[in-house]
């Protein structure tokens, strides 16, 4: 018995010792083990964050690329800077990407959509974006990240070379401005996350803990990068000391364009569930070593083995919701995980083919095929012997009678038995639809912008012909009254032509400004009290003379009394004059128009609906081309409609303005028979006596000019003007035509000698100030501010008038903020100008 307790007692504290230098190894293989997963687990998080990133990078791309071809020489308009600028409003309408800065390099200048401070000096081809992007030969480049001096924050510049040429387009990407990085809720506890370029400066940065400065978080990164580099954490079982002082395992992606994608994770969180396992065996090892028996070690060995074979089981089960352990060269598999589909049709152990036959009945019959192909014992066996650790793709598997997507896994290390190899199946159900229906968004941006080229080609096309056929008529004509300068008759005859085609020209002007406002939403509504009846009584006088002129009668019906309402009457005489205009212009001689007004108001109504009727017995209009007709730049061509000048743009202001005030527009027309336009518009009623609209001045000089001259002009009798204009041919005209009607004239011919001739004039000089806004030297707008800042009384009461052919809404608004006191675009309309210098001078 002694004998047997000595045995005991030296048989015990040696199973101690073994199971205690067994946990010890174990511990080892665990943590190798866990440390292996963490990395793959690591390796798929980082690829994930990198992959989203690089699939918003790649709208970026997707933008420059659009830059490029709308810059190939076949399709580069004339002015770069308006066409970029259309270009990024665009972008934003179908993308959502704003504040981009576009620019590029042509003919060795610098074109930017937006205005490039020192752009006139700048030589673009010395940059390293341009040099990169001609060395890449057509190909999209980054640049590493840098900071704006402009606006002091961090950008990265991508540029691609247009083919067949040595210009280059380039976009900046402002991390600041991207929305799709990490949040510190995606990441493991007490994980970081890292953005940086090729060269290590850090773009973004995530983490889930306590915030650190941004200068130590660069520095830590900058020693973290440097070990990367060095290959240090290619390894599973490698670390890096943060920056307070915790243990971190670090995972990292380098992405196409260069950038490194990067998460560390504390060991802490890696290991952490396993030292308390640990931290348990011995315990338990102490109570079984002095509590229980011999006969108990195996079952103890068992309990252990079982606990720790399902821990790492479970690990993994966070991620996967099926492992299947698969002995390639014994043909075997085993579950480590299954779903209850499988366990119920097959066995946990046995035949691989077995497992992939089961397979058949609830993966997508489409993508079966290709899975039984590409995980085959003799495939898997290959990619073992290639060493590929990480293999895999995406099917549609059935759940519950509904088809969901899955990602299986492939994974073999030399950790595990030789030609043994882990699949992992993954419910990705939720991000591959987000990846679809993201891949599906960039589809139909791609769409979107080519059907945008489309259209921005066809507005082109329709613009240069329409433009170019007054320019023939008008470069002609002045040609053949050069020739003829002695032939009274004849020489008169052409100057009424030319004038006819350039009025022409500046109608198609001023309709393709109108389109432009109604497209942006700038155009809004002046309404006014007026007297409906007599305006329309002064708007068909008009009518009537040219009814006379042309041999067509012309048939007016006001069937409304006299009545005050309020409204934008300049807005509602352009829609009837277009209506009318369309309806004489596409009339024969001897035709019929008729123009028809009447009330169609409820009872009790505070609106008082107004219906105006225009119809003709003229060519009219197919049914084609019916609805299409409040399409820009769409014209009927059939018969003698096809010889009738127009831009094609008149109905579409027509439809956009009865539309924004509310009203309605019908059609009716029929080939050879003539056609009906019947406009119903609400006017709120006002029962105060109302003084008749006169024609609103715009600021942008839209308004049309009649053909008569004005009877008097002593607004200008004995006023000195003071004008400034770089152009010599528009500075004789206009002299000419101030000192024609009373005006003393001062030339400048820049900005600066416009400010320095009225700076050193005595005070009240001037009356008046004519200022172009595109002069050398100084523009129109700097010299009209620098004027406003003079230190004389007169400065700031002189009246300054912008004469320009910049006629734009932002152009208005940017002479506005100048200082000056109206806006007249090129080609002068003198009544126009009259009329304004009567409402400044009084």
């Amino acid at each position: 018995m002694l004998k047997q307790m000595s045995k005991l007692r030296w048989v015990l504290p040696a199973v101690v010792a073994f199971f205690g230098a067994l946990l010890l190894m174990s511990t080892y293989i665990t943590d190798g083990i866990l440390l292996q997963n963490a990395q793959i687990m690591g390796s798929e998080i980082v690829r994930r964050f990198s992959a989203d990133e690089e699939n918003y990078v790649i709208r970026y791309e997707m933008v420059l690329k659009g830059a490029q071809e709308g810059l190939l020489p076949e399709n580069r308009p004339a002015d770069l800077t308006a066409w970029m600028q259309d270009y990024l409003y665009h972008v934003e309408r179908t993308i959502g990407i704003r504040n981009l800065g576009l620019y590029a390099s042509v003919d060795g200048k610098i074109t930017a959509a937006t205005y490039w401070e020192g752009g006139e000096t700048f030589d673009p081809t010395g940059s390293i974006w341009y040099q990169q992007a001609m060395a890449a030969d057509g190909e999209v480049v980054y640049t590493d990240a840098y900071t704006d001096i402009r606006l002091e924050e961090m950008v990265v510049t991508i540029a691609t070379r247009i083919p067949g040429t040595d210009d280059v387009v380039a976009l900046d990407i402002y991390p600041s401005q991207m929305n799709l990085w990490r949040t510190s809720e995606e990441l493991p506890e007490g994980s970081r996350y890292y953005l940086s370029d090729g060269e290590g400066v850090l773009l973004y940065y995530a983490q889930d803990g306590t915030e650190l400065p941004a200068e130590d978080v660069q520095q830590s990164y900058d020693e973290l990068f440097a070990q990367m580099q060095q290959g240090i954490h290619d390894v599973a079982d490698s670390s890096f000391q943060g920056p307070d002082n915790e243990k971190l395992g670090v995972y990292f992606h380098e992405m196409g364009n260069g950038w490194y994608s990067v998460i560390t994770i504390p060991y802490a969180t890696l290991l952490g569930e396993t030292q308390k396992i640990q931290l348990l065996y011995w315990v338990i090892i102490v109570l079984f070593g002095l509590l229980t028996a011999v006969f108990l070690v195996r079952d103890f060995q068992s309990s252990r083995s079982t606990r720790l074979y399902n821990e790492i089981v479970r690990v993994l089960g966070n991620s996967y919701y099926a492992l299947y352990l698969v002995d390639l060269r014994q043909g075997q598999y085993a579950m480590l995980k299954s779903s209850d589909l499988i366990r119920r049709r097959i066995d946990a152990e046995g035949p691989y083919e077995d497992f992939v036959g089961v397979l058949a009945d609830i993966i997508e019959p489409d993508a079966y095929g290709e899975f039984q192909e590409s995980f085959s014992l003799s495939n898997m066996q290959k990619l073992v012997r290639e060493r590929v650790r990480d293999y895999g793709g995406d099917f549609k598997r059935l759940f519950n009678g509904e088809y969901r997507w899955v990602h299986v896994q492939m994974l073999y290390d030399e950790s595990l038995q030789k030609d043994r190899i882990v699949l992992c199946f993954k419910d990705v159900n939720t991000a591959k639809e987000h990846e679809l229906r993201q891949a599906e968004l960039l589809k139909q941006s791609l769409t979107s912008m080519q059907q945008m080229a489309e259209a921005r080609n066809l507005f082109f096309s329709s613009m240069s012909h329409d433009m170019r056929t007054p320019l023939n008529a008008i470069i002609g004509l002045s040609t053949l009254a050069e020739e003829h300068c002695a032939e009274p008759e004849k020489l008169m005859d052409y100057l009424r032509k030319i004038n006819l085609s350039s009025r022409q020209l500046l109608d198609l002007i001023n309709d393709i400004l109108e389109i432009s406002k109604m497209e942006q939403g700038k155009l809004q509504l002046n309404n006014q009290q007026f007297q409906l009846r007599q305006n329309l009584e002064d708007l068909v006088s008009l009518f009537e003379i040219q009814a006379v002129q042309s041999g067509k009668t012309f048939t007016p019906r006001l069937e409304i009394g006299e009545c005050a309402v309020v409204g934008d009457w300049f807005r509602i005489q352009q829609i009837l004059q277009n209506l009318l205009s369309n309806a004489f212009k596409f009339t024969g001689s001897p035709g019929r128009i008729d123009f028809t007004v009447r009330e169609v108001s409820s009872a009790g109504s505070r609106y008082r609906k107004f219906q105006f009727v225009i119809s003709d017995d003229g060519v009219g209009m197919t049914e084609e081309f019916l609805e299409k007709i409040f399409v820009p730049f769409e014209r009927e061509t059939r018969f003698g409609a096809a010889n009738v000048a127009g831009t094609g743009l008149g109905m579409p202001i027509v439809h956009d303005l009865v539309l924004q005030m509310e009203g309605e527009i019908e059609i009716s027309s029929k080939l050879g028979e003539g056609s009906t336009f019947v406009v119903t518009l609400p006017l709120r009623a006002d029962e105060e006596d109302a003084q008749p609209a006169v024609e609103k001045m715009s600021d942008d000089a839209e308004s049309k000019p009649d053909d008569q001259k004005p009877e008097t002009w002593e607004v200008l009798t004995g006023k000195k003007v003071l004008l400034a204009e770089d152009n010599e041919i528009n500075m004789e005209i206009a002299t000419e035509l101030l000192e024609m009607r009373g005006a003393s004239v001062t030339q400048a011919w820049n900005g600066r000698e416009a400010l320095e001739l009225f700076r050193e004039s005595p005070e009240g000089t001037f009356q008046v100030i004519l200022m172009d806004m595109q002069m050398p030297e100084m523009d129109g707008c700097q010299a009209a501010r620098a004027i406003r800042n003079l230190d004389r009384a007169d400065a700031r009461t002189v009246p300054i008038i912008a004469v320009t052919a910049n006629a734009f809404s932002e152009d208005i608004a940017h002479t506005r903020e100048a200082g000056m006191d109206a806006h007249i675009a090129k080609p002068i309309d003198f009544q126009v100008l009259e009329s304004t210098l009567r409402q400044l001078l009084g």
